[in-house]
């Protein structure tokens, strides 16, 4: 059997932890799934980094407005946050790193909220220069764009795309979505439910940080639940 080994310090990693959902480094403490294959998906790169939500500690990770956010023990464990209306985005996480070219996937649940006007994603790339934004919404429609700095230097998003359905989406309350993105130099790809939506080709930001967003707008709160956030490399 292939030798089983931490994706980010390298160490061994004891045989039990195969047959095991999670399973936690002794060494560096991050926590990653572990495949039913001991393999990364056929068109998928090796894990760089996980998240386990059912701790409020994460290594390599930052939590963000910890006063709205509750960890849960789920299968597989969930990060909730409860938001009030507001203009702009509320952040939940962002990575520790900065990061380039990555395969990033989450899954998102709504809970709360008035169905009409809340959404959630990944911000990718992203950093007080700008960035690139990801959202879908419990209306089963989604939209990505790039932040840039208005004349007062606040972060604006402008939408490459805007809101548009999409079948492999499921509209509603407490129905899990996964939206998966790939970074690769100038050129992007998302995928909702494994389903590759749409790609596009933009070079304006290179390496940045990444974000968990919820965005509730001004007419209505947001109540939403994140699991399963993966990174990993880009398969060459």
């Amino acid at each position: 059997m292939k030798a089983l080994n931490c994706p980010s310090c390298g160490a061994a990693l004891p045989a039990h932890v195969v047959s095991t959902d999670l399973a936690s480094c002794e060494f560096c403490g991050t926590t990653f799934r572990i495949s039913k294959t001991l393999t990364p998906e056929p068109d998928m790169g090796d894990l760089l980094l996980g998240a386990d939500f059912s701790k409020k500690i994460i290594p390599g990770w930052e939590t963000l407005n910890p006063e709205k956010l509750t960890f849960h023990k789920n299968s597989p464990p969930e990060l909730r946050g409860t938001f009030d209306p507001h203009t702009n985005s509320y952040y939940l996480l962002k990575s520790s790193g900065l990061w380039d070219d990555f395969d990033a996937g989450v899954n998102i649940k709504f809970t709360g909220g008035d169905k009409e006007w809340i959404r959630g994603g990944l911000y990718t790339r992203f950093s007080s220069e700008g960035g690139y934004g990801f959202l879908v919404s419990a209306q089963a429609s989604y939209t990505f764009g790039t932040f840039a700095k208005d004349n007062t230097g606040e972060l604006v998003f402008h939408k490459i795309m805007a809101w548009t359905y999409h079948t492999a989406l499921r509209p509603g309350f407490n129905e899990v979505n996964r939206l998966r993105v790939i970074c690769n130099a100038g050129n992007f790809r998302i995928f909702l439910n494994g389903v590759m939506a749409t790609s596009f080709k933009d070079e304006k930001f290179t390496m940045g940080k990444l974000y968990l967003v919820a965005e509730p707008s001004e007419k209505s709160k947001i109540t939403i639940a994140f699991s399963d956030l993966q990174l990993r490399e880009v398969p060459k």
